[in-house]
């Protein structure tokens, strides 16, 4: 699809950095490298000790980016959510989330943008897409994966949204901001949840951007299958906030948007949270289709825990 010009909404990129110092003016300039003519860049630095805020000191200078003032260390979630707000109170008409580390390619905000344009005007709506797997000096690694169904009984379960890649239009934008949550697990995380449920979630098998993997990542990915099993392991069987999902997301969920949820996704999150408290409920969940997650292995899995009640 081609975007007429003079009819481009502006695109405001949302960078929150913590210790980026290393990489973080080779993954600016690829943003300015951005084919896209309406760009602003927001940023929100959470606390970082290194060069990061000289360089963002430098850019905001020279005009290129705005800074927000900040004082706390919020993790990148309530960052993410901080700057989404801020957003919010602009006309833009859309916002991207931006890690610090990456390298996007130069067509990746057009293309995000001619995907959801041809969405309806008073639809929220989400797209994200493949990232592609590089070491620290951007050598090739292997290319995510793309998910076989994508759903909000998967997104009660998994997100398949890599941050770094969504970007939102402004319903989207406005849903979100109508109430956030104050302890998301992450906040891709949460927009997928709720544009799965309220939305359209459009996933893109293309790659646009080149995901640095490196001992500093907050998430990353596992890159070989020693450590895919391992995080596997730690996610389904660790506690606490290891564990990849939990009924208190769902719970969450519901305390915000309540009576709005839609019947079939009502069911859904009912169903879910009452298989916590009753055997039965879990019995039936394990046998229905209602949650999935994309791996084969992953929803064999998920279907042992929940009968033990591990969610």
């Amino acid at each position: 699809m081609t975007l007429q010009t003079s009819k481009l909404g502006a695109v405001t990129i949302l960078l929150s950095t913590y210790n980026g110092g290393k990489f973080l003016q080779q993954q600016l300039d690829t943003l300015y490298q951005q084919t896209y003519p309406n760009i602003r860049m927001l940023v929100r630095d959470d606390g970082s000790s290194d060069s990061t805020k000289n360089v963002l000191g430098v850019e905001q200078l020279e005009g290129r980016v705005d800074v927000l003032e900040s004082q706390n260390n919020l993790g990148p979630a309530l960052s993410f959510f901080e700057l989404l707000r801020q957003a919010a109170l602009t006309d833009t008409a859309y916002v991207a989330f931006c890690d610090q580390d990456d390298v996007w390619q130069p067509e990746k905000i057009t293309q995000a943008v001619s995907a959801l344009s041809v969405v309806a005007n008073e639809r929220p709506a989400m797209y994200c897409t493949r990232v592609e797997l590089v070491d620290e000096h951007l050598v090739h690694i292997s290319f995510g994966d793309v998910p076989r169904k994508i759903g909000f009984g998967n997104a009660l379960v998994e997100n398949i949204a890599t941050g770094c890649t969504i970007v939102l239009n402004r319903k989207a934008i406005d849903l979100l901001c109508e109430n956030l949550p104050s302890s998301p697990q992450m906040h891709d995380w949460w927009c997928y949840l709720v544009l799965s449920c309220f939305g359209e979630v459009i996933f893109d098998p293309a790659a646009t951007i080149k995901y640095r993997q490196h001992g500093n990542n907050t998430i990353g990915v596992a890159t070989n299958i020693m450590a895919r099993y391992g995080r596997r392991f730690r996610r389904f069987f660790g506690r606490g906030k290891q564990r990849a999902w939990c009924s208190d997301h769902a719970m969450t969920f519901l305390k915000i948007y309540g009576n709005r949820i839609p019947p079939p996704e009502r069911h859904v999150i009912d169903h879910f949270i009452a298989a916590k408290s009753s055997f039965w409920s879990r019995l039936k969940l394990v046998f229905s289709r209602e949650v999935w997650r994309q791996k084969l292995i992953d929803n064999l899995i998920l279907r042992i825990l929940i009968l033990i009640n591990r969610i």
